[in-house]
């Protein structure tokens, strides 16, 4: 898949099929992410796999979903994998976010190449995170991306001003992007 395909193709994936992620796999889009740019390359960035099942299980409870619609994945519609994204204190802070977010974007376009769905999640209960997966003191929580499957029709809505996503009576999500005239500027406002 090429990068403008895998771009378009790119949505945030809510239901997904129970079948399990390889954990190759999942190392290799932590690959990708180790790839982004960082700020002053400082790299300040680790990740935790979350594969294992009863650990996996666990870790939703710590989640929220879909913000614009009253819905949360079922258990068997929950994705089978995530990867949490990490800031080591210890190191300079210079483009946390920022790296983080490039980061995140190269694992979600890494797996919607592999034909795996993601969901960015930055409603986490940290403390619960920390807990369960005995994240150090010295590290900080940035967010997780939810995996798996997907087992979702996604309908790009390009080109409408409005932005509240939507499940119609079909069970089909509609992912509404603003029109490009309404957002680019050209050497100036």
């Amino acid at each position: 898949m090429d990068v403008s395909k895998a771009i378009r193709a790119r949505r945030s994936i809510r239901k997904f099929t129970q079948r399990r992620i390889p954990h190759e796999d999942l190392e290799r889009l932590v690959d990708y992410a180790r790839l982004a740019p960082s700020g002053m390359n400082k790299q300040p960035l680790e990740y935790v796999i979350v594969d294992e099942e009863e650990v996996e299980r666990e870790f939703f409870n710590y989640t929220s979903w879909a913000g614009s619609v009253d819905w949360s994945p079922t258990e068997d519609e929950r994705p089978r994998a995530y990867i949490v994204i990490l800031y080591n204190t210890a190191v300079e802070r210079v483009t946390v976010e920022e790296d983080s977010g490039l980061a995140a974007e190269n694992i979600m376009l890494g797996a919607t190449e592999m034909g795996i769905g993601s969901c960015p999640l930055g409603a986490l209960d940290e403390d619960g995170i920390r807990k369960l997966l005995s994240i150090p003191d010295d590290r900080s929580l940035c967010f997780a991306i939810g995996l798996g499957y997907p087992d979702q029709s996604i309908q790009l809505e390009d080109g409408r001003d409005e932005t509240d996503y939507w499940i119609d009576d079909k069970d089909v999500l509609h992912v509404p992007k603003k029109p490009v005239e309404d957002l680019l500027h050209v050497n100036g406002w």
